[in-house]
């Protein structure tokens, strides 16, 4: 039986935020010596590591979110990116050829490799009809090793808002996606909290 691969990056203290983002701040709130245990206290925004984002993240909508919606199987596809965009006819060729043609897509863009440098925000981007090519093969969950989902210079977070508002969930800031196969088994959990736009997941995944 193949092993499970971690796809989370680990969070610390010095990780680079995505810009404008508050970043990590950790307290110890008790202690071994005076308590006789420890307690840490978190700062933290739910983007800042491996996270799947909500509706609530670009709507004042709130919805019910389910688990079963992040875990099952799942495509990886290694798509052409051409000047820095995806080319989204080389991804649905490549989606076409697959075996099993599964509702949960993930994108290795080699991007992880810059993980915590500056050069991580400067982010691979896509074209506008990715978004009719999930919709005609009813994507629910879109995974990449990047920071963010957008279009090519847009301005307006429009990708985020085409895709949410649809049903299609963002999985986000994944790493180790070079040991997988194009057939997975994936879990990437969100944590149980009321009213929020996102949340940090542990993903993992096992190849099929």
């Amino acid at each position: 039986m193949s092993e499970w691969i971690d796809l989370t990056v680990k969070i610390k203290k010095n990780n680079l935020v995505f810009p404008g983002d508050p970043t990590l701040e950790i307290t110890k709130i008790k202690n071994l010596t005076e308590d006789g245990y420890n307690l840490n206290q978190l700062n933290l925004n739910m983007h800042i590591g491996t996270h799947i984002d909500f509706k609530n993240h670009m709507f004042a909508k709130e919805e019910p979110v389910e688990f079963e919606q992040f875990m099952g199987k799942a495509n990886v596809i290694r798509p052409l990116v051409i000047e820095g965009v995806v080319s989204t006819q080389d991804l649905a060729e490549k989606y076409c050829e697959l075996r099993y043609q599964e509702r949960i897509l993930i994108l290795d863009l080699k991007h992880s490799q810059k993980f915590n440098t500056k050069s991580y925000y400067d982010y691979i981007t896509f074209d506008p009809k990715l978004f009719t090519f999930l919709k005609d093969n009813n994507i629910s969950l879109l995974g990449a090793d990047l920071p963010t989902f957008a279009y090519f210079k847009e301005s307006d977070y429009r990708m985020h808002k085409d895709l949410l508002k649809s049903g299609i969930y963002l999985l986000e800031n994944l790493t180790n996606l070079d040991k997988l196969s194009n057939h997975i088994y994936l879990l990437a959990l969100p944590l149980s909290f009321e009213s929020i736009d996102g949340s940090l997941v542990r993903a993992i995944a096992k190849n099929i």
